[in-house]
């Protein structure tokens, strides 16, 4: 068995794998860091496999991976280890909550592991998701982007449905704004645009690449502004 502070110095790099991956060779900011990352089906057969510095991992060739297997990786942080670091890691230039850091006081500069996609997220989803982030402390620092594609049919997973039911929530509630309630038409908007953005997400349909999420969130953001502050509002009631 590997000795705890090991282990803990390869957690960020388990979270990361796919943010070092490059949308292509030239905008592939990586810099001291070396990846390669292998991607199985239940069975063990070989999806997939991207490495740092080559052509993989973009919109058009995503790294796909399957529900129901594995990802393998192996990482080097070059001549030097990074001590005191620091990771963090957004989806569609979204912060999430995975960051953290480690003091790798054993100056580890090696990192390999096997990671189960089903183990690490509650509901099945699918999609095609761009991931990017930096891991950065005393010795160097990497940071990168990339593309991944849960494959398998969107509609037959729980969150899906849930995107579609909230985009059509948000269409509701805007009709109600243009009848006069301003309060719902803002509401309306955020939750159209939530919906949309999932549902673009899961079906893999990226029209401006990754900045497709933001912009189906920001447009109905601004229809339900536009609606709060354009329709007519009810007239008061009659003086008694």
């Amino acid at each position: 068995m590997r000795p705890a502070p090991r282990r803990l110095w390869l957690i960020p790099l388990i979270l990361i794998l796919p943010l070092l991956l490059p949308a292509s060779v030239s905008a592939f900011p990586l810099t001291t860091c070396t990846l390669t990352v292998t991607s199985t089906d239940a069975s063990g057969k070989t999806i997939a496999t991207a490495t740092g510095g080559a052509d993989d991992a973009t919109q058009t060739n995503p790294l796909l991976v399957d529900w129901d297997g594995t990802v393998t990786w192996h990482g080097t942080s070059g001549a030097n280890a990074i001590k005191n670091n620091s990771w963090h890691v957004d989806v569609f230039m979204v912060p999430s909550p995975l960051r953290g850091g480690d003091a790798n006081d054993k100056g580890n500069k090696v990192g390999d592991g096997t990671t189960s996609v089903r183990g690490n997220a509650p509901f099945q989803f699918t999609g095609l998701y761009y991931v990017s982030g930096e891991f950065r402390g005393d010795g160097g620092s990497c940071a990168g982007s990339g593309w991944f594609k849960l494959t398998g049919n969107p509609a037959s997973t729980f969150p899906f449905w849930i995107a579609v039911v909230l985009g059509l929530l948000g269409l509701v509630l805007l009709a109600l704004g243009v009848r006069g309630a301003w309060g719902w038409a803002v509401l309306g908007g955020i939750f159209t645009g939530l919906g949309l953005a999932a549902v673009l997400a899961m079906l893999a349909v990226m029209p401006i690449g990754a900045w497709t999420p933001l912009a189906a969130l920001g447009l109905f953001v601004v229809v339900g502004l536009a609606i709060a502050i354009l329709a007519p509002k009810p007239a008061p009631p009659p003086a008694f």
